[in-house]
């Protein structure tokens, strides 16, 4: 028996819709989140930028926080991958180098759109329990790639042990300021100065 046909509108099926209804309203969340504000925004000013009904935003969100949330776990997601990928093809490579791939795959996800760095470093923080609950879940992940890195090095006889949750908190809450204030500054200065500040910090705290 043949499988029973999908329902299409202009030649998409109706999770086509869906799913490019829900992108639209995510873009529209990074771009309105990320300049203008959270607490600034409406669930009406988000549908009118995303060029969706209200009626249709509760059928993809239970109210805007879900959005919050759901920008956040995307950007979430681009920093895990990227901090991974440089450790993984590092693998084999110095601890120093191994340090400087990190924090440039971090850093490169958030600076290259101040909109990610200000959603990231100011309008997640604190707006909800929920909310903050998985920044602090995204933090120990980035913690626990610090401890990974460190405890490789040791056993390698690269460096002396140390508390690397403890270096990875020092370096986190450094980032969070560094970049926050490179965010507010005008004009921003230069992206590679501050990357260049932050791996030399980074390596300071793991090696030295």
């Amino acid at each position: 028996m043949s499988e029973p046909s999908v329902r299409r509108y202009s030649g998409r099926s109706v999770d086509e819709w869906k799913a490019a209804r829900r992108e639209r309203l995510l873009d529209a969340a990074l771009e309105l989140f990320g300049t203008e504000g959270y607490p600034a925004t409406s669930v009406e000013r988000l549908c009118a930028q995303a060029k969706v009904s209200t009626r249709h935003f509760y059928h993809e969100f239970r109210n805007k926080e879900a959005v919050l949330l759901a920008v956040h776990a995307e950007l979430i997601e681009v920093g895990v991958r990227s901090t991974g990928e440089a450790l993984a093809a590092t693998a084999d490579a110095p601890v120093r180098e191994r340090i400087v791939a990190a924090v440039d795959g971090y850093l490169q996800t958030i600076m290259a759109d101040p909109r990610r760095a200000r959603i990231s470093f100011v309008e997640v923080v604190g707006i909800s329990p929920a909310v903050e609950e998985q920044r602090i879940a995204f933090r120990e992940l980035l913690i626990s790639s610090v401890v990974q890195v460190g405890e490789t090095a040791v056993a390698r006889r690269e460096i002396e042990p140390r508390d690397f949750r403890f270096v990875g908190l020092c370096f986190i809450g450094a980032v969070n300021t560094v970049v926050y204030d490179w965010m507010l500054a005008d004009p921003r200065p230069p992206e590679a100065k501050i990357s260049g500040a932050l791996r030399d910090l980074a390596v300071s705290l793991m090696v030295n």
